[in-house]
């Protein structure tokens, strides 16, 4: 680097992304060390140019015309005749044990202002703030062995960091990344956590060098897993999808299993073909998977590639993309899907739904509707369940099915739970104020949600706002989704705790999908509520057999059993000679708000009030 009156001249590397490297579109050096040396310039009252920019590298050929180095970054001082002073440290680095100095040498011939206003600069800068400036311009690239001659002359300054930046850099980075991964490792397959992919990202910034990168997500059916072979083998499939991510990837890529088991890796590819063959490869060594002899379906395994375009400035969205793409490849049986196709459309609504969540959430946009239970003999309303319309500002009342699978995709199901307890536990401490004896309420909590560690704290900080007999509360556990073996413990933790509080836990949709005997074994609960699929197929001969023997099975269990999705009267008459307790379905009543719930509860606790509620 050179100077002439107040100018400072620089020879750029056009190929050192993201320390330096020219970009055509503004014409100009960009990363690191451009924004490091434009600081120095504008602080000190100097003006920053490079060298006849563009994307041929000159550095050697404008070096071999220079005629005074005043500042040299070559330790030995062969080349430069540096003077008998201590060089200027910008920063240390101890990684892997190693401490590691970038650092500058002044020429004899470097005038005492230069000096001056370099170290004095340099001394207002902290480690904290140099380092991570450098990390906020810095992808994963390994550097390149760059010449130490880069010049600051004629009276001003010259810089040769690239060198020994860019090493120190990829130290840092390395020794960075290992310690993350050290303290945010998921302790089952050894990945990352999202807490490493939200600081990968974060580190990438707008830099143009991001469009290289793609965001992949591998989608494997562990619930079909459990379901058909057990926990186990669940388990093993999930340890096997990281074991060949984490053999496929490089030392550069970032790894992680988020909380609904999706497997991800952030990866640079040099255009999308090798992406997708990449991807391909990968899809195709998870599908090579077996268990008791059986091997996974094409749909049992798939991705979704997100190219990380200007488009997606949020991770949550390009997480959001990629998954969506992987579910839609795995219906369609495919290896994959590329976001960004005419394919996806339909994200891009999704993602604006999920968007406004938060925001209808924190203005009571999500009702509660109540369907009721009746006595399966004498039809009184004995009970209801606690659901929700989400009145949407823009597209008016959802029904469940357009929010509830995309929350629960998204992680952000809980949420929505403990505001349905909320308006719950509202409810029933409204009807305590009132003749109203024995009406039981259920809410809905996804099986992820009832294994989170803070799952009781929760639930029992809201419920005790209320003033309500507990045990009019049942906890309902959906079926979603498979459950690692630490998550299973702490699922039993939870019902235990919850049990002892005194509110009711049942199991939804049982018999059906993941629910099987085996969680009888595993946990202890008040009753089951049977799948609707079960009392559709009641007809067959198969059918009767099976809902007798989990009718039955309850019973002697001391379990109460309901049963959903009544709705003709051959199925009343037959869930009647199996003894069932309790029944719910369009054949007695549809879901309704809180408040004409609330009103046809009170009118059948009034004198004389008829029993029969087959209203239709």
């Amino acid at each position: 680097m050179q100077a002439d009156g107040a100018s400072i001249y620089v020879a750029g590397n056009p190929e050192l992304y993201p320390m330096e490297y020219y970009d055509p579109e503004s014409g100009t050096y960009q990363g690191a060390i451009p924004d490091f040396l434009r600081a120095f310039a504008r602080d000190c009252g100097y003006e920053l140019r490079y060298l006849q920019p563009g994307p041929a590298d000159r550095r050697a050929e404008l070096a071999e015309r220079q005629q005074v180095d005043l500042i040299s970054g070559c330790a030995d001082g062969s080349r430069y005749a540096h003077t008998d002073g201590e060089p200027v440290i910008l920063f240390v680095s101890g990684a892997e044990g190693e401490e590691t100095a970038v650092q500058l040498w002044f020429t004899q011939v470097s005038p005492g202002r230069f000096q001056a206003d370099l170290r004095g600069y340099a001394a207002r800068i902290s480690q904290e703030e140099w380092i991570g400036s450098i990390l906020r311009s810095a992808g994963d690239v390994p550097p390149r062995q760059l010449p130490m001659g880069l010049l600051w002359g004629g009276g001003l300054l010259l810089l040769a960091l690239a060198a020994a930046v860019a090493v120190c850099l990829y130290r840092l980075r390395r020794a960075r990344r290992r310690r993350i991964q050290a303290v945010q490792a998921d302790p089952e397959t050894g990945l990352g956590t999202e807490e490493v992919l939200r600081q990968a990202f974060h580190s990438l910034g707008r830099n143009p060098g991001r469009s290289a990168l793609c965001l992949i997500c591998f989608r494997l059916d562990l619930d079909r897993a459990g379901y058909l072979w057990g926990r186990e083998q669940a388990h093993a499939l999930l340890l096997h999808g990281a074991r060949v991510l984490r053999e496929a990837a490089g030392q550069a890529d970032v790894l992680i299993r988020t909380g609904r088991d999706d497997l991800i890796v952030l990866k640079r590819f040099p255009n999308r073909q090798d992406a997708e063959e990449w991807t391909r490869s990968a899809v195709e060594k998870l599908r090579g998977f077996t268990a008791n002899g059986a091997t996974l379906r094409r749909r049992d395994a798939s991705a979704g590639i997100c190219p990380l375009g200007p488009e997606y400035h949020e991770l949550g969205q390009a997480l959001f993309h990629a998954r969506q793409c992987a579910l839609a490849a795995g219906l369609e049986e495919s290896d994959f899907r590329l976001c960004g196709t005419a394919q996806c459309g339909s994200c891009q609504e999704r993602w604006r739904l999920l968007s406004d969540f938060s925001g209808s959430l924190q203005q009571g946009d999500f009702l509660l509707y109540i369907q009721f239970f009746v006595d399966a003999h004498s039809f009184r309303i004995v009970g209801g369940e606690a659901l929700s319309r989400w009145r949407h500002p823009r597209l008016g009342f959802l029904s469940p099915n357009r929010y509830i699978p995309l929350l629960e995709g998204d992680g952000r199901i809980r949420e929505l739970d403990c505001c349905g307890l909320e308006q719950a536990c509202g409810f029933l401490e409204a009807l305590c104020r009132h003749p109203v004896q024995d009406f039981f309420l259920s809410c809905n909590f996804s099986r992820s949600t009832f294994a989170a560690p803070g799952f009781v704290e929760r639930c029992t900080r809201i419920m005790d706002r209320y003033a309500f007999p507990r045990k009019l509360l049942i906890l309902e556990v959906t079926e979603t989704p498979h459950l690692d073996p630490e998550g299973a413990r702490q699922m039993l933790r939870n019902i235990v705790a919850l049990r002892e509080y005194g509110v009711r836990v049942i199991f939804d949709d049982f018999g059906m999908g993941f629910s099987s005997f085996h969680d009888l074994q595993d946990y202890p609960m008040d009753g089951l509520k049977l799948d609707k699929e079960l009392v559709d197929n009641m007809q067959t001969e198969r059918g009767r057999i099976l809902l007798n023997a989990l009718v039955e099975t309850g019973h002697r269990l001391g379990l109460t059993i309901l049963a959903e999705g009544v709705e003709e009267d051959y199925q009343i008459e037959t869930l009647q000679r199996l003894h069932c307790d309790v029944l719910q379905g369009f054949r007695f009543c549809v879901p309704l708000p809180a408040a004409e719930a609330g009103r046809r509860i009170l009118e059948q606790a009034q004198p004389g009030a008829c029993s029969d509620s087959q209203e239709g």
